[in-house]
């Protein structure tokens, strides 16, 4: 005969809605079943008797901790920036990412922290800090060497947690451009040409006029990205000073340097025999109408920009007078990160 205790329990076991009992051991990541415990009594009886009893054990890592959400900084003035290049925009080679801010940032080290900057190709770069001629703080970042054709950036960062240092910002960046052609002007001043290679080849070689070898004319030498194109500009020498007075209409100028140096048409020179002989301007870089309208059509912001020769001043003003970000060495620029300091 079978004994009446297990014929009850298997048909219990049998019966819907049986009893299964859950035991998480707190910490262990241990899972217990109990199942045919029987009429919802406990499992084993006060002396210990496990009978009936099945145990499973199965592995429950545990769920990862949600990262904390940074809280945004709000307490000061706001704190704003222009950025560039522009979103979607197609730059020259010499192109820097540039934040230049309206009031001074005491606490750099933050900012550039709170920024990321990534490539399609891994483009070996970093931040560094500079100073414009108005005196406003300017974070650049330069890459190593000229960007290469085609290599698409992002530059990103939550700006509204970081703390400047008595302000704070309300803008998160979320932008990105892209690298055309290299094109790179050579303005000789010994020579009195430019030169203008694109992927390294020799398209035109333009006679020029530079500076004019005195001071406060003189052009100043380095390697500048183009900063702006502008069809028409008013120039004055109430604008950068100079022992010469002028005042000017000019076009088809691009800027190179915030203390007015330009590449710009320049017919008067032409009239006086001064192209391709002699530099006679207060500091910019002209040619013939021909040549400058030709250049214009022909380049973009971040084009690069050698001005070189005996006749150039020896003063450029730091790399933050236009974007000279390329006048100084790699290792130079490396030193203007404040995380560096």
């Amino acid at each position: 005969m079978s004994d009446p205790r297990t014929t009850n329990q298997s048909a219990r076991c049998r019966r819907p809605g049986a009893l299964i009992r859950l035991s998480v051991a707190a910490g262990t990541g241990m899972l217990l079943f109990s199942a045919c415990a029987g009429g919802g009594q406990s499992v084993g009886s006060a002396d210990g008797d496990q009978k009936g009893q099945q145990m499973v054990a199965a592995s429950a890592p545990a769920a990862p901790a949600e990262p904390a959400v940074p809280a945004k900084v709000t307490a000061g003035p706001e704190l704003d920036f222009d950025l560039t290049p522009g979103n979607g925009k197609t730059v020259g080679t010499g192109q820097p990412i540039a934040l230049e801010f309206m009031k001074p940032v005491k606490n750099k080290a933050a900012v550039e922290k709170a920024l990321t900057v990534t490539s399609s190709n891994n483009t070996e770069g970093a931040w560094g800090w500079v100073t414009t001629p108005v005196g406003h703080d300017r974070l650049d970042w330069r890459p190593k060497a000229p960007w290469k054709s085609g290599t698409h950036v992002q530059v990103k960062g939550d700006l509204t947690t970081v703390d400047p240092g008595g302000a704070h910002f309300t803008r998160v960046l979320d932008r990105s451009f892209s690298i055309g052609r290299d094109q790179r002007l050579v303005a000789d001043l010994d020579t009195h040409t430019l030169t203008v290679t694109r992927d390294g080849r020799t398209v035109r070689t333009i006679p020029i006029s530079g500076g004019e070898p005195v001071p406060g004319r003189a052009s100043r030498p380095g390697t500048f990205a183009i900063k702006t194109r502008e069809p028409k500009v008013h120039m004055t020498s109430a604008s950068v000073g100079g022992p010469k007075e002028y005042d000017k209409q000019v076009y088809w100028a691009m800027r190179f340097s915030d203390s007015g140096g330009y590449l710009h048409a320049a017919p008067w020179a032409a009239e006086s025999g001064d192209l391709g002989r002699r530099n006679g301007s207060a500091g910019c870089i002209g040619m013939s109408d021909t040549d400058a309208t030709w250049l214009f059509d022909n380049s973009v912001l971040g084009d690069l920009v050698t001005i070189r020769g005996k006749d150039a001043t020896a003063e450029l003003g730091g790399p933050g007078n236009g974007y000279a970000d390329w006048s100084v060495t790699w290792a130079q620029w490396e030193s203007r990160s404040a995380l560096h300091r």
